[in-house]
């Protein structure tokens, strides 16, 4: 009887030390909002994961890449979807989304360059961004990145919110149904080409995109280096015939600079190794792999990242 109830103990002592283990492996990721590209992105990464690392399990968060850096800083999240310049900005402390600098988020990898899009309908007589003075635009939700940059952009353009006749505050797939109902006069997007909301809008009479004149990049790229120049090829979306200058930032993958490292080093394995399975989620993602991972994340890499990068 002794020795029963010995090895029922021991059996019971092995569940509890296994279930601690799977509590501690329990992640939260920050993704986008719907209608965007970091959603299907964050659920393929949680996929991948838990394929990946067995007893982990991933929770997938709305969120926008502010609210991501403030939460994964803060420990709320544990992985968030973010861009190159946000990053650059929250460790500097820079500008009003940021007043403190955000000393706990860390890289893990960089997937792809995307390009900030100012579509508009194919028939609109706005051609350029002073024409948006009086006109109904969507930069998204309060202090998400698009929103932050649009700022930036209208005021380098002698412009602001207040010369504008509506700001709507709509998610990518809402803004895409209004533009094309005629509804919104200018959709504004920190998005992969080709966007799934742009050309869900096009399908009517089509759109185009405005422009980004050489100086406004050239200042925004001053102010922070996370900045790169992009080129939307003609041809994108219906109606826009002709390559567009914009500015683009890189998508990154961040976290809490506390998320243990042999968990975070497997994680970087696992996202890397499985880079073909991101390919499908979006046609942007066809370049990321071993090559570009560890480039363009605009923060220091977790000690976990950097232990698998190191090792390649």
């Amino acid at each position: 009887m002794m020795k029963i109830r010995t090895l029922k103990a021991f059996v019971l002592a092995g569940m509890t030390c296994f279930a601690g283990s799977v509590q501690a492996q329990n992640l939260t990721l920050a993704s986008g909002p719907s209608g965007g590209t970091w959603y299907p992105l964050g659920a393929a990464l949680a996929k991948i994961i838990e394929e990946e690392i067995p007893g982990t399990r991933v929770s997938v968060v709305n969120g926008v890449t502010v609210a991501n850096i403030l939460g994964t800083n803060a420990g709320q999240y544990d992985l968030a979807l973010s861009l190159s310049t946000s990053n650059v900005d929250a460790i500097e402390g820079v500008g009003d989304s940021f007043p403190a600098t955000q000393d706990n988020i860390r890289g893990i990898v960089g997937f792809y360059p995307a390009p900030y899009q100012m579509a508009v309908s194919a028939d609109s007589d706005i051609q350029t961004i002073s024409d948006f003075s009086g006109k109904v635009i969507n930069p998204g939700v309060v202090g998400g990145a698009t929103d932050v940059l649009t700022h930036a952009i209208l005021d380098l353009n002698g412009l602001s919110y207040d010369d504008m006749d509506r700001v709507e505050r709509l998610s990518y797939a809402d803004a895409s149904m209004q533009l094309k109902d005629g509804h919104l006069d200018v959709f504004c997007g920190i998005l992969s080409v080709p966007s799934g909301a742009i050309t869900e809008a096009a399908l009517g009479s089509g759109v185009r995109l405005i422009p980004m004149d050489e100086e406004s990049i050239s200042k925004l790229k001053e102010k922070n280096g996370g900045y790169v120049s992009v080129e939307i090829p003609g041809g994108t979306y219906k109606g826009q015939d002709e390559p567009v200058p914009a500015i683009g930032m890189n998508n990154v993958l961040i976290a809490n600079a506390d998320l243990d490292a042999d968990l975070v080093e497997k994680i970087t394995r696992a996202i890397v190794e499985n880079a073909e399975k991101l390919h499908a989620v979006n046609a942007a993602l066809n370049n990321f792999g071993p090559d570009t991972a560890a480039n363009g994340i605009g923060a220091e890499l977790h000690p976990g990242a950097a232990a698998y990068f190191g090792q390649q």
